[in-house]
């Protein structure tokens, strides 16, 4: 039967231990000879010196002689000892390479192989040679080890959908972006289908997400639990204005991600793996929180009539938690915001599911007199009845709207059924997104009320939107 290698590897270990041993004790043997041969020659020589008629010469010559013998044997011990030990040290030099380094570089291997989708069913067979031990049996973890990566990798296939929408145009999430050339995050944190007369390119499936993107991910979702700990995570705040006169009536918190080796990190990445762990959850009551304490020191006289409102997005996983009113109430409270300032963004796919759970929290929350805000962005004009109630105080449309009634697209009469039901039930229409001055006319002629974008202004900290309240 072949020995594998870490059991040959055992086998020299223990022969050289025994050898060390061995030499060790010779040593010490050689080391009373040399001391016994010193004293011996010592007393020929004191001996020699008492006795007028010895010759002298020749007790020295004799003394040496015997001292020199015992030094040959003292150093050949000495030697034997230190390659004992020498042996036992490449033993255990050898043992810890093949026996522990040699297998977690194998099980390094063997994870990159799997996740590049290499064929890995030869690699039991492979590492049963000489060449990296035998491994098969004497690192009997790496079935385990592979396995765990197996898992792994189940878990990276779910994150597949989050990265294929991280490589396809970015969509509108819960939290704005930093650039004007993504579309801003005041909507649903999950991608919606592109509504009805949207561009056929909206409708092609994005790509395939790529190992690279897979680990990106990861690294990211792992990163967001302690960003906000860390000082990564911040709001920003941008200004909606009146389309009748221009003013400034209020701003929507957005937040942000700075990372410290990515940067800027978009919302349409983030806010989906924070949805993924339910720490959009905390997140979220964050961002409520920092908002109404920001909002309640903007100029004004503290009522809704006279002071700018502050409008929080809250994400269809808070609408379902129950304990949502509780922390609506507290930050109200320790903030001292009147309730009329506070608007809470709702997405309109969360209220067409007729949940009696999220419509229950809709009202309760409504119930403090705060005012809820449906994001229809992206959202067909076609099953607005279901989301378009009387508990509603406005529905924010999409910048994508806009075009479509500049190219006269049919997405056009999506846009003004939009705006004529919120007139009819006199509820404030917000066009969101705005990037060009002309945008601003059509937006006059269709009804809407309010304006938001970057041609208006970006999300700034909440200094210069006190500002701006005062300019």
């Amino acid at each position: 039967m072949r020995l594998g290698l870490q059991a040959r590897l055992i086998v020299v270990f223990v022969l050289a231990g025994a050898l060390a041993l061995a030499a060790v004790f010779s040593l010490h043997a050689q080391l009373h000879a040399h001391d016994a041969a010193v004293a011996a020659a010592v007393h020929a020589l004191a001996a020699a010196a008492g006795n007028p008629q010895a010759d002298m010469a020749k007790a020295l010559t004799d003394a040496s002689a015997r001292i020199e013998l015992a030094d040959h044997a003292f150093r050949r011990g000495l030697a034997l000892t230190l390659f004992a030990f020498g042996l036992l040290w490449a033993g255990v030099a050898g043992w810890l390479w093949h026996g522990l380094l040699q297998p977690l570089l194998a099980v390094a291997r063997a994870a990159r192989r799997i996740e590049a989708g290499e064929d890995v069913s030869a690699l039991a067979q492979a590492q049963r040679d000489d060449e990296i031990g035998d491994i098969a049996s004497a690192f009997s973890t790496l079935d385990d080890a592979l396995g765990a990566l197996r898992q792994r990798m189940h878990h990276d296939a779910d994150l597949a959908p989050r990265a294929a929408a991280a490589a396809a145009p970015v969509v509108r999430a819960t939290v704005a972006p930093a650039a004007p050339a993504v579309a801003p995050a005041v909507a649903p944190a999950v991608a919606v289908p592109a509504p009805a007369g949207a561009h056929p390119a909206a409708s092609v499936p994005p790509p395939e997400p790529t190992p690279e993107q897979i680990e990106r991910l990861r690294r990211l979702e792992d990163d967001l639990h302690d960003a906000w700990r860390r000082g990564e995570l911040h709001v920003l705040y941008q200004p909606i204005h009146s389309l009748s006169n221009g003013g400034m009536r209020g701003a929507e918190a957005l937040l942000r991600w700075d990372h410290p080796q990515e940067g800027a990190v978009s919302p349409a990445e983030f806010v989906p793996l924070a949805e993924r762990s339910e720490l959009i959850l905390e997140l979220g009551r964050q961002v409520l929180v920092q908002a109404c304490s920001d909002a309640s020191l903007w100029p004004g006289d503290g009522t809704a009539e006279h002071s700018p409102f502050i409008s929080v997005n809250v994400a269809p996983a808070q609408l379902r938690d129950p304990k949502l009113f509780e922390y609506v109430v507290e930050a109200l409270r320790k903030s001292g915001l009147a309730a009329a300032r506070l608007h809470l963004e709702v997405p309109a796919a969360a209220l067409r599911e007729d949940d009696p759970q999220v419509d229950a929290m809709v009202e309760q929350l409504r119930g403090l007199g705060l005012q809820i805000w449906v994001d229809a962005t992206g959202v067909d004009a076609t099953d607005q009845q279901k989301w378009m109630r009387p508990s509603v105080s406005g529905v924010k449309v999409g910048q994508g709207r806009i075009r479509g009634r500049q190219d006269n697209t049919a997405e056009a009469s999506s846009t003004d059924a939009i705006v004529a039901s919120a007139r009819a039930l006199r509820i404030v229409a917000v066009v969101v997104g705005v990037e060009q001055l002309a945008e601003l006319n059509v937006l006059k002629e269709q009804g809407a009320d309010l304006a938001q974008g970057y041609v208006l202004c970006k999300p700034v900290g909440t200094a210069e939107i006190g500002r701006r309240l005062l300019a």
